[in-house]
């Protein structure tokens, strides 16, 4: 008997983790996660999981040890891995939705340093777990200096010897707590579903990964919007939509033997709070909430 036929897919461990697993699960893949085990049990899917640091998974992914991953775009130019870029995933460590957007690799050093740009680091140490995009970004602006890896906890390496680190941050709390200072943006980078060459060239490992592809962002987007259905009087639609107006235009729909409308609209879920009441105040009632699961 052979084997079922499955995609093989890397989870980032670490930062990205929880809300890769969350996002899996939103999207119907029941994967369980078990202490120190690396292959988490994906039941009910054609998928098998590796659990592996972000860093290496573009590796993996370009080796065609994995046919896809979750990583992030910064990981991908690191290693100069030849993969696909199946689908952005609106998602970091702390933020879902357009904020996830503003992670980005930084240039650092201590508030009472003198180095105040990037030309001041000419024959200096930088500490990085993002050596060779440094030793990049350096040559781009015609610096030459020692990149040293770190291998962690960069925050503190300007206080055990080197001049300027490069690290990644969410919001900057951690270089604020450290009393860093952020001189340049080295690189913007963004959680990404890569996908390897062969098994893209592959038709059916390609409309899976894709299918994969498309139910995260459509659960990741999800959590973002909300639908909001209330019913009102056909008179009082025109006071509705003078109270409603910021919102956007609504779907109407009229109930057959009676005087109310079905009144539904969409918006960003923080903006429920003031929409609500809005709609309170315009006369609607039964109003009611719920997410949205857009499948494109």
């Amino acid at each position: 008997m052979q084997n079922e036929q499955k995609i093989i897919i890397g989870i980032p461990k670490g930062s990205l983790q929880e809300n890769s697993l969350l996002f899996l699960r939103k999207a119907g893949f029941d994967i369980a996660l078990t202490p120190r085990v690396c292959q988490p049990k994906a039941d009910g899917c054609a998928m098998s999981c590796f659990l592996l640091r972000a860093e290496e998974i573009p590796k993996y992914v370009a080796g065609g040890e994995l046919d896809a991953g979750i990583t992030g775009s910064d990981w991908v130019l690191e290693n100069k891995a030849k993969v696909v870029k199946v689908a952005d995933l609106d998602f970091a460590k702390q933020t879902v939705g357009k904020a996830a957007g503003r992670v980005r690799w930084v240039l650092a050093a201590p508030q009472n340093s003198p180095i105040r740009s990037v030309k001041d680091l000419q024959g200096k140490v930088i500490a990085s777990e993002l050596v060779n995009v440094t030793m990049a970004y350096l040559k781009a602006n015609n610096v030459q200096a020692k990149v040293e890896f770190s291998w962690g906890a960069t925050e503190a390496k300007p206080f055990l010897g080197a001049d300027a680190i490069v690290d990644i941050t969410e919001t900057g709390e951690s270089l604020r707590t450290n009393n860093l200072r952020i001189i340049d943006t080295v690189l913007q980078t963004k959680t990404q579903l890569i996908a390897n060459l062969k098994a893209w060239a592959d038709p059916w490992k390609k409309e899976r990964i894709q299918t994969l592809g498309l139910l995260l962002q459509s659960r990741i987007q999800g959590l973002q919007m909300t639908n909001i259905i209330a019913y009102i009087n056909k008179a009082n639609l025109p006071n509705v939509l003078r109270y409603t107006k910021k919102f956007g235009k609504p779907w109407v729909k009229t109930i057959t033997g009676s005087d109310l409308l079905e009144i539904s609209f969409r918006c960003e879920s923080k903006l429920a709070r003031d929409f609500i009441p809005c709609l309170r105040k315009a006369g609607a009632r039964e109003i009611v909430q719920h997410s949205v699961f857009p499948l494109f």
